[in-house]
């Protein structure tokens, strides 16, 4: 009996004590302890409580980013930073919203933040208002087919980006593809100028202008895109729109789309994507279904996945940059993708994908293989 009175005498009281409401001032001298302590979860876990009472202010929110970026959850950390930026905007607040931009790939949000930071910190991250080239990137691309007609095409890609400010930028890009088709050589330079606009932290517009120069056997067939999206990217949701038209000698193609995703909590990385485009051509239209799916394989090594079904015959994707004008439409395509971000500055990539390929004015089939290698360098 002795014994029930002593663990009544001691537990009581600390059970009425965790059913009283919290408060302000608790609440901040409570996670700023765990915040000193390195206690992420029970610094979360005090601080979901907190909010659950309507009790926010903006050391709490900023506690709880830092907890969430600490455990590498970085779309959690950005959603509490942001709200401490609604308090008041402050460095920290900031500068931690610039690396959350950074971790999930997203540079445009990054640069937004960093738009905002003082003059102190903005040199501390290397991060400048302008710059004449950025980046530049390139990419090969070999292709095999088992159809004695059609030789193995190849495709040569090279790219820079360029910083106007803060919010905007520009990405050109100029590449080759070369072919023998029934016995016709056939080549194709292309060109390619995007503008890039972030409206807010979260929301992108992008124009481009493709420039397409078939020449089959010395004669030239010239092509002209146009295209425009508005894309926005909420935390682990995104979600945007496309359009684009197309003409070029045979024939003017409308094409509109729709796509969202979301990235999966949880340190894999884990992502999906999916795209619905319509194609409009001389009267007739047909639809377009993509799914992209990712994950972190290791630590800077990415792998992604892509199905793809529908004839994406005069497809633009990847935002104007790939327009696949090609004589035999591709009618069902998949294939894989590996990211290595080797260092700060340096990314490789290569991809593999499985088209089949139907023979132009006729219901016959074959199968081409795709081999893509590149290289990304940040300067």
């Amino acid at each position: 009996m002795y014994k029930l009175i002593i663990t009544l005498f001691f537990v009581l009281p600390l059970a009425l004590k965790a059913q009283q409401p919290l408060t302000y001032r608790s609440v901040d001298s409570i996670t700023y302890r765990y915040y000193l302590d390195g206690e992420w979860n029970k610094l979360i876990k005090t601080g979901k409580q907190a909010l659950d009472q309507n009790i926010d202010f903006e050391w709490l929110r900023q506690r709880m980013g830092y907890a969430y970026f600490v455990k590498a959850d970085y779309y959690a950390s950005q959603k509490h930073y942001e709200k401490a930026l609604g308090f008041k905007e402050s460095d920290i607040s900031l500068e931690y919203l610039y690396y959350c931009g950074i971790y999930t790939g997203n540079t445009a949000n990054a640069r937004y933040h960093a738009a905002n930071l003082s003059s102190g910190l903005k040199e501390k991250l290397m991060t400048t208002e302008a710059e004449a080239i950025s980046s530049i990137d390139l990419e090969y691309n070999y292709k095999t087919n088992n159809y004695l007609e059609r030789s193995n095409p190849t495709y040569m890609r090279a790219g820079i980006s360029s910083l106007l400010d803060y919010h905007v930028s520009l990405y050109q890009s100029i590449s080759t593809y070369k072919q023998i088709i029934d016995s016709s050589s056939v080549k194709q330079v292309d060109y390619l100028a995007s503008l890039n606009w972030s409206l807010n932290s979260h929301t992108t517009l992008t124009t481009a202008y493709h420039y397409l120069s078939t020449n089959i056997e010395g004669y030239k067939y010239p092509g002209h895109l146009l295209y425009g999206s508005l894309n926005t990217r909420i935390n682990r949701y995104s979600y945007g729109f496309n359009g684009s038209f197309f003409r070029y000698d045979l024939g003017s193609f409308f094409q509109l789309g729709i796509n969202a995703g979301i990235a999966v909590p949880g340190k894999s990385g884990l992502y999906f994507n999916t795209a619905l485009n319509g194609l409009i051509e001389q009267k007739a239209s047909r639809l377009i279904i993509s799914q992209v799916a990712g994950i972190r394989v290791f630590k800077s090594v990415w792998a992604q996945g892509l199905i793809t079904i529908g004839n994406i015959q005069n497809y633009t994707d990847h935002g104007g940059l790939y327009v696949y004008n090609s004589l035999d439409p591709t009618v069902f395509r998949t294939g894989g993708s590996l990211f290595w971000y080797a260092g700060k500055k340096i990314t490789f990539y290569g991809n593999f994908l499985y088209d089949t390929k139907q023979i132009e004015q006729t219901t016959n089939t074959y199968i081409q293989q795709s081999f893509l290698g590149g290289l990304i360098w940040k300067l």
